[in-house]
């Protein structure tokens, strides 16, 4: 069995701080993560946008990863398949939502990010549907659409041209060190987190009476997607759309085929069907109402993320107001 870190004691007499706590280990420690590979993969040569689309998709994705291994493996299933399927509504309604309400996104994007997005939250709405939970196999096609999704976006990056406005850093002894230092801090920081994360959200679950599935689409779900808010609400304000956009639909696939793929290879987990069916229809209805706007619309109107917001503000209401009745 894969094992994290032993929770520490304190967590039980002090969720609310661990909570706190974790969250911004989370943050903190994505944010180093990303600096550390971004800067390492151009210094390799990669281009912008593949480094957006893949490498500060994954490092805000690890978040997800470290909280749902750490769920799955302590036996709190319902937690890490709500944070993924969670975090990938986040992603779309709050994070999309946010960056769109700070300045409209103008912006085309390819059918290749759209399809693999739309693929993968299919292959996370396959437990409901034909399977009680996420198997070897079905953890084995996700990582598998992952691999083939990295592969094809490579290979038709090395087909274009790298724009002359496209700098990129200057290789040193200093610089390597500084950012490999940042990649291995990043990563540790990711592991505490999200171990003290998940101790005080389970202890806040029981203590107030709701379910795990509840705490995991709220209080996980948003904390773990803090690191793409915080990026792409950043983008939005500078003006730079394929941050934004590249970071949520990136971090919606990786989520699915790192996070809930990693997760079920390790450790197999059943699924509350009943208690995350409401937040699966939503993932999966956001999905589609992006890839829709998007092509029709060349970007995000304001008036749009506007509503995004309102629409999650709303289903949070009604799941927190249900899981108390």
């Amino acid at each position: 069995m894969f094992a994290l870190l032993e929770t520490p004691g304190w967590i039980g007499n002090y969720p609310l701080p661990a909570i706190v706590a974790g969250l911004v280990l989370l943050v903190f420690g994505a944010d180093l993560l990303v600096r550390g590979a971004v800067w390492i993969a151009l210094v390799i040569g990669m281009s912008r946008m593949a480094v957006g689309l893949t490498l500060v998709a994954m490092g805000t994705s690890m978040p997800e990863l470290m909280v749902s291994l750490t769920a799955a493996n302590s036996g709190h299933s319902a937690i890490a398949m709500a944070n993924v399927i969670g975090s990938n509504t986040a992603n779309v309604l709050l994070i999309v939502g946010c960056a769109a309400a700070i300045r409209a996104i103008h912006l085309k994007v390819r059918k290749l990010e759209l399809a693999y997005m739309l693929v993968a939250t299919a292959l996370a709405g396959v437990p409901f549907l034909v399977a009680g939970g996420v198997s070897r196999g079905l953890s084995g096609a996700m990582v598998g659409m992952l691999v083939v999704f990295c592969w094809q976006l490579l290979r038709r990056e090395r087909t274009q041209v790298e724009h002359p406005g496209h700098d990129h850093p200057k290789s040193s002894l200093k610089g390597w060190l500084l950012h490999v230092l940042a990649l291995g801090s990043g990563l540790a920081m990711l592991a505490y987190g999200a171990d003290w994360l998940v101790g005080g959200a389970v202890t806040v679950a029981s203590s107030l009476g709701m379910s795990e599935a509840v705490i995991g689409m709220t209080i996980v779900a948003i904390g773990t997607s803090l690191p793409e808010l915080a990026t792409s609400a950043v983008a939005a304000r500078k003006g730079q759309p394929e941050i934004a956009i590249g970071n949520v639909v990136g971090s919606n696939i990786f989520n699915v085929g790192a996070v809930l793929g990693i997760a079920g290879l390790l450790e197999p987990f059943p699924v509350d069907r009943e208690g995350l069916w409401r937040l699966m229809a939503v993932t999966a209805l956001s999905a589609l109402a992006l890839a829709f706007v998007l092509r029709a619309k060349a970007g995000v109107p304001r008036l749009i993320g506007i509503l995004f917001l309102l629409a999650y503000g709303g289903f949070l209401a009604v799941e927190v107001m249900l899981s108390k009745g």
